[in-house]
């Protein structure tokens, strides 16, 4: 649902702090039909996440997941099931160490998959240097077939990430790994899912 706070830049707004992103608020909105955006009338911080605003790579990877949840999600169709794993996974962001944030994001990203009916299996991979993931199903392919390509180290990285572990992800994994989320979830939801916040905040 598309809103808009009037009056929320102001010095003496009623919002305070819970306007600010990645916010975890209550709020009271006034619903136009027939219109995209709607007007905030009230809102209430429930549960500050104050450290999300305060360091790059844990805004960056807060914005990962909201964006994702942005581009998969219907608008103005609920999903309980999303919002409480959003609502987790911020959570637990908030208390990460930023060397190991961006883990956080690829593992929401993976359960959002499950969610959504289309697990990533994430089996145990052939030996070798480089791994192929079917773009159907998910399942592990040997190198050779057809799939989406990963190396085996950003492969392991998303693996990890998949079990709820944090981990540091080196750039060129991380790469790679935007790479074969976009093509999983454009591919499963036959639309276009690009992140424009992996780039633009690298």
């Amino acid at each position: 649902m598309g809103v808009v706070a009037k009056g929320a830049r102001t010095t003496k707004s009623a919002f305070g702090s819970a306007m600010e992103p990645l916010s975890h608020i209550r709020c009271t909105v006034y619903h136009r039909p027939m219109k995209d955006l709607h007007t905030v009338a009230k809102a209430e911080l429930l549960h500050p996440l104050r450290r999300l605003g305060s360091d790059l790579e844990l805004l960056r990877s807060g914005l990962l997941m909201c964006e994702m949840v942005m581009k998969t999600q219907a608008q103005e169709q609920p999903d309980a099931r999303v919002f409480d794993l959003l609502v987790t996974a911020l959570h637990r962001l908030n208390d990460e160490d930023p060397s190991t944030a961006y883990s956080v994001s690829v593992g929401f990203r993976c359960a959002l998959a499950n969610v959504m009916g289309f697990v990533l299996p994430l089996g145990e991979p052939p030996i070798g240097a480089v791994v192929r993931i079917g773009l159907t199903d998910g399942v592990v392919r040997r190198d050779g077939e057809d799939g989406l390509r990963c190396s085996r180290t950003a492969y392991d990285a998303l693996r990890t990430c998949a079990r709820g572990e944090a981990c540091a992800v080196s750039h060129a994994d991380e790469l790679e790994l935007e790479s074969v989320l976009s093509l999983y979830f454009s591919h499963h939801l036959d639309i276009r899912v690009v992140s424009t916040v992996a780039t633009s905040l690298r």
